[in-house]
């Protein structure tokens, strides 16, 4: 036993002295050695995200596993907050920012990366691997609260770092409110732009939309020029829900939509205001985050999201 433990002695000794010999490296600077170089992945990414998988009905939870289309990479960190986890990662420029309060990116190996999106609480992570001078991997979500881990496939392509080409402005709908104008109706929608209808009939109505990522049942069109965002079913031409706008703090890409709701409801109706008009709500949520307080309140057909009192948006969810 004495001899045992003489000879363990004497290997830690000569491990320790090869380890300090000149030339030699250690064990954590050969690691770092073999991590991806940030000057060799900075610049701008476009996102393709696929499906998520397991489908889960997130409804508004969306947002918070809904990344930017488009991102920049830099070679740099900060040194407090989310980024000092790692090194900087933004929205492209002219990008609207996400939901997330924090976004990194982290060398993984000689050959991948890690990005990050959070609240704080909730985001996702993608694990990439290079490929030429693009980015391929797999996202996943997690959550502060049990829910199923989802994942999807990512490719990021490498594009140049100028703000997007504006796009073609659609054809301008009258917006005077009187008494020719459509008004949103609960279930229904506002004028052509109604539960059911074709995207052909909308893009008619609205101009042309501008698609965005799929989620795991449904994807969106977006018209920010009305303040105005739809949703479909996957594989379907039907419209599934409608959103109206008016500054949220998380869709800013989006101008103030202008119309009225049935019942004399517009943007400064105050909750109470809803409450008359439309009596007793299905359901009430309310919370606070790092922009103060939100409240949504919920009725057949119709709903209305409120931040720090100010009526932001309202939702025709359809079935």
């Amino acid at each position: 036993m004495k001899q045992l433990t003489a000879n363990v002695l004497v290997f830690s000794i000569l491990a320790c002295t090869v380890g300090a010999w000149p030339g030699s490296v250690a064990p954590q600077e050969q690691r770092k050695t073999d991590l991806v170089k940030p000057e060799s992945v900075e610049g701008c990414y476009e996102l393709t995200v696929s499906a998520w998988q397991p489908a889960l009905k997130l409804g508004e939870d969306s947002e918070f596993v809904t990344p930017p289309h488009r991102i920049q990479l830099f070679a740099e960190r900060r040194s407090q907050g989310f980024e000092s986890e790692g090194y900087i990662v933004k929205p492209a420029p002219g990008v609207a920012p996400s939901i997330h309060r924090g976004s990194y990116w982290s060398p993984k190996d000689s050959r991948s990366i890690e990005i990050v999106w959070t609240t704080g609480f909730s985001g996702l992570v993608m694990a990439l691997k290079i490929e030429g001078t693009d980015l391929q991997g797999q996202a996943q979500t997690f959550w502060d609260f049990p829910r199923p881990r989802q994942k999807a496939d990512v490719v990021a392509h490498k594009v140049e770092c100028k703000p997007e080409s504006a796009p073609v402005a659609p054809r301008q709908v009258d917006c005077v409110v009187g008494d020719g104008q459509p008004k949103i109706v609960a279930g229904e929608g506002w004028g052509p732009v109604r539960i059911g209808a074709t995207f052909k009939t909308v893009d008619a109505f609205l101009g042309p939309g501008r698609p965005k990522n799929e989620l795991s049942d449904v994807y969106f069109k977006d018209y920010p020029a009305k303040g105005i965002q739809i949703s479909f079913k996957n594989g379907s031409d039907k419209v599934e829900a409608i959103f109206f706008y008016n500054r949220q703090s998380t869709s800013p890409e989006f101008e103030v939509f202008c119309g009225q709701v049935e019942k004399g409801v517009d943007w400064r109706s105050s909750v109470l205001d809803v409450k008359r008009a439309f009596g007793e709500p299905i359901a009430e949520f309310a919370g606070s985050d790092s922009g103060g307080t939100w409240k949504r309140i919920v009725f057949a057909g119709i709903d209305f999201r409120f931040e720090n009192e100010k009526m932001v948006r309202i939702a025709i969810p359809g079935s």
